[in-house]
């Protein structure tokens, strides 16, 4: 006996083209999440510094392109700039006053302040060898090494100014006579005349002896500044004024010493002036320097056989064991 067809379900299911709805009631609060379909998300942490590195090239790279086109952009224009640091301003240095003082004494003033100096003769009616007007004037700031001109009077040819001692040369013709007793008559004899100019000879890398000997001989009074060199000491580096030169006969040219290589104290150099040759020795080398001279025709006879010159001066700075050149008083031949 055949039975009859299953009654339907009471329920009705949903068929494929319905869509299937969870209401909210039936989802737990606070239950685990429903297991995720499929493989597992990647690591974030991982993704982000790779992104990072990823991102610092791509920068890199970016930057490189940029130079690179710019550098391609006008390779004929090119902008270098130079950072200059300016240099130090020149010490200044005050400008002594000169006008009234002798030669010698102007010219050793001059490098005691670090000043060049610069001689222009002329004849005044001012004492012989002095100086008469300089450019710049006194009290003047201006850089140290500069050149400062000396305007000095050269008397005239036949030495008819007055002297003094500390230049006194024999520039008047002196006459002297004599009677004989087997004539009447009286004959004159007259020492050579003194010369009106004198040639300044070449003394570049002598030694201070033979270079002050040379002046002496060729009428130029030698006027001696001691410098820094690296050349033996005493050498002269440099003359103020160059071989050829005419200036006034026994007129004072100054000459650059070596202080001679290595560090070498000053010593303060002692007065000589009115001293005998033997006690000027004996002064310079209590002072630790030595002593080279010269003859010098004076005309005041006190002077003869003393010290007339002497330089450097009293009072200035020599480096030890240097010669300081003295000028000894003689009578006129």
């Amino acid at each position: 006996m055949t039975e009859p067809p299953a009654a339907p379900p009471d329920d009705t299911w949903p068929v494929a083209d319905e869509p299937t709805v969870v209401s909210t009631r039936d989802t737990v609060v606070g239950a685990p999440p429903p297991e995720p379909v499929g493989p597992p998300p990647p690591d974030r942490r991982i993704g982000a510094g790779m992104l990072l590195a990823l991102g610092a090239l791509a920068l890199i790279a970016i930057g490189l392109v940029i130079a690179y086109l710019l550098s391609q952009r006008n390779d004929k224009q090119t902008t270098t700039v130079v950072v200059t640091t300016p240099p130090a301003a020149a010490a200044k240095v005050s400008v002594p006053r000169l006008i009234g003082l002798q030669e010698q004494v102007a010219l050793d003033r001059l490098s005691q302040a670090g000043l060049q100096p610069k001689e222009v003769f002329k004849p005044t009616d001012k004492p012989r060898r002095t100086v008469v007007d300089q450019k710049p004037k006194e009290a003047t700031q201006v850089a140290k090494g500069s050149q400062v001109t000396l305007v000095i009077d050269s008397a005239a040819a036949t030495g008819s100014s007055t002297t003094t001692s500390a230049t006194t040369t024999n520039d008047t013709t002196t006459t002297t006579s004599t009677s004989e007793t087997t004539t009447t008559a009286a004959t004159t004899a007259t020492t050579p005349a003194t010369p009106a100019n004198a040639t300044v000879p070449d003394v570049s890398g002598q030694a201070e002896q033979a270079a002050v000997t040379s002046f002496a001989t060729a009428g130029v009074l030698a006027s001696l500044v001691f410098v820094p060199s690296q050349d033996p000491l005493g050498t002269v580096v440099q003359q103020a004024k160059p071989s050829g030169t005419s200036v006034p006969y026994h007129a004072h040219v100054q000459l650059n010493l070596s202080r001679g290589p290595g560090e070498k104290p000053d010593v303060s150099v002692p007065d000589a002036v009115g001293q005998t040759l033997t006690q000027a020795v004996s002064t310079m080398n209590g002072a630790g320097l030595r002593l080279i001279f010269v003859k010098l025709p004076v005309t005041s006879a006190a002077q003869v056989g003393k010290i007339a010159q002497q330089s450097p001066l009293a009072g200035g700075k020599a480096p030890r064991n240097a010669q300081v050149l003295v000028f000894l008083g003689v009578k006129p031949s």
